[in-house]
């Protein structure tokens, strides 16, 4: 049985990922073609204003081209014929998907790299869905908690090899056994099993789609939990409590330097990608989206994040040091939980030094406001984190704090450019003393960086703004950031409007790009140039957003800070 959400909608989509490949031009060249996410314009309006820890050249990472293999091992049936750890296709008359990973593993080094590519006939019986031109494989279960044997380094695993098939999606559909409790492809067996590629596969009713163990693997052009037409999402055991899978892709810790690239992942009941180790790339996904990074969202407000809303997911959690998380679009996130627990966040940090930028957080790609059922950014840790930027990122309509520190032990987050916007007012989570926030200090903070007061704007002239510390916090020579919010009583930063320099006593001007008209007003952030100007803090630590200082009359707006 196809086991899917019910949606009769024609298979129809706006994005696809395609990458033309000839095998001729590919083994004389590796040239590979991939089709990119469309991602908002507006969340990166303020792409200018860089940190100076960060440069333009240091923002990974260049396209990557398939490597040009010394072997070749076709699969020709789609059928699952046995669960055998030691068949090949070169000892068998049948190849098999499996069959392909247990040959690969014995290779010398010199037939590696190895290409499993994909030649199975337009036949029902070997899995083919003529209606929507994919081939649909399903797995035999194992005694082992995955389905199939770990891949060994330097092989590629590429769907879109398949000759026919559609042009517009994976053409090559993985399916695990029962009711989705087995794992799927592992990557990298031991320390040195590197340099694995996983492209144009779609993975349904696995409990990990992926695990990745090693290093400078790469994963791209998949699909994550959704159903064959890229329309709906493929439940486990029919039950939206069991989503499409515990996780797409997990990185245990020790796998470096990986990429998780342009995939798609939808109804993830745990995590759509769980990032440890270091240096890792998670870049231009689509999470919590159909195929085409739209989401079916309930339009009647009432039932916005409740059980007949759109079943996008979980997001991406993030751990130990260094990784980059940047230019996706998370949107629709929801996960099928009691009404009392706490919806999963799009983005949770832990660990130090990494990068969230340009991500587009409750925006689908048709620029609709869909909103994420959690919280937007989520910075947090026994000891973490330390040294992270959150930056350009547009966050619109999370159900909690669109950006949330908390650790007893945080410092020298930077955070720059985040638009952030909101419909309805920030809600009050039970347990909490105050409502949600755009920028959340949660109760572990030190009281230090908790009661910094941003900058303070002191006078208004057209479009030239000067202004000072805040009251009883000296900020000399720290870095000010100006954002544009109307009036209403939802606290937001819709706009990045200025960011300048403060002097050594802490006074500082800045230009706007236009004069403020009625309605609309101004917050600061301050971030420190140096150790102890918040006191106890290294630089590069920024504040929550300010009060509000209205365009005509500077009547204060207090912000809603959250004090756990």
């Amino acid at each position: 049985m196809n086991k899917t959400t019910n949606n009769k909608e024609p298979l129809v989509y706006k994005k696809s990922f395609i990458f033309v490949i000839f095998l001729s031009i590919f083994l004389l060249s590796g040239v590979l073609i991939l089709s990119g996410v469309k991602v908002s314009a507006a969340r990166a309006q303020s792409a200018a204003f860089l940190p100076s820890s960060i440069t333009s050249d240091e923002l990974p990472v260049a396209d990557r081209l398939l490597a040009t293999p010394a072997t070749v091992i076709t699969v020709t049936s789609g059928i699952d014929l046995d669960n055998s750890k030691s068949r090949t296709c070169a000892s068998e008359p049948v190849c098999t998907l499996r069959r392909a990973i247990v040959q690969s593993r014995g290779l010398t080094a010199g037939e590696l790299p190895v290409l499993i590519s994909f030649d199975i006939p337009e036949d029902p019986a070997e899995g083919y869905n003529a209606a929507l031109d994919v081939w649909e494989l399903t797995i035999l279960t194992t005694s082992d908690p995955s389905v199939f044997r770990s891949l060994k380094g330097q092989v590629i695993i590429d769907g879109e090899t398949q000759p026919g098939g559609r042009a517009n999606g994976p053409k090559i559909i993985i399916i695990g056994p029962g009711t989705g409790q087995k794992d799927g492809l592992i990557v990298g067996e031991v320390a040195g099993d590197n340099a694995i590629e996983i492209r144009g596969l779609a993975f349904q009713n696995f409990k990990t789609h992926i695990t990745i163990n090693t290093d400078n693997n790469f994963i791209e052009n998949n699909w994550f939990g959704l159903a064959s037409n890229g329309l709906d999402v493929y439940l486990r055991n029919d039950n939206p409590e069991d989503g499409s899978g515990s996780a797409g892709v997990a990185l245990t810790s020790g796998a470096d330097g990986n990429t998780i690239r342009n995939n798609v992942f939808a109804g993830l009941d745990g995590v759509a990608a769980a990032i440890r180790g270091s240096n890792n790339l998670f870049e231009s996904n689509l999470v919590g989206t159909r195929a085409d990074g739209s989401v079916p969202k309930q339009s009647n407000p009432s039932l916005v994040c409740t059980t007949v809303d759109w079943l996008g997911g979980g997001g991406v959690s993030v751990a130990d040091n260094g990784s980059q998380i940047q230019n996706n679009v998370f949107a629709g996130l929801r996960q099928e939980v009691f009404s009392i627990s706490t919806q999963q966040d799009a983005v949770r940090i832990k660990g130090d030094e990494h990068i969230v930028q340009n991500n587009q957080i409750g925006v689908d790609s048709d620029d609709e406001k869909v909103g994420v059922c959690g919280r937007g950014v989520y910075l947090a840790g026994a000891n973490t984190p330390e040294n992270t930027q959150v930056l350009h990122n547009q966050i619109v309509n999370p159900e909690m704090s669109a950006i949330s520190i908390n650790g007893a032990l945080v410092d020298a987050n930077l955070l720059r450019g985040n638009v952030i916007e909101k419909s309805t007012a920030w809600p009050q989570i039970s347990g909490n003393p105050e409502p949600e926030a755009p920028i959340q200090f949660g109760a572990t903070v030190p009281t230090a960086l908790r009661d910094f007061v941003p900058a303070e704007v002191t006078a208004v002239n057209g479009t030239s703004v000067s202004g000072s510390s805040g009251a009883n916090s000296p900020c000399p020579n720290c870095i000010i950031e100006l954002f544009l919010d109307d009036t209403d009583t939802i606290v937001e930063a819709l706009q990045s409007l200025a960011v300048v320099t403060a002097d050594g006593s802490g006074n500082w001007t800045a230009v706007l790009p236009f004069e403020l008209s009625a309605g609309q007003g101004l917050r600061t952030t301050s971030t420190s140039a140096q150790y102890n100007t918040i006191p106890g803090m290294s630089a590069n630590t920024t504040t929550e957003l300010s009060t509000l200082y209205d365009a005509g009359n500077y009547e204060v707006f207090l912000p809603a800070l959250i004090r756990e």
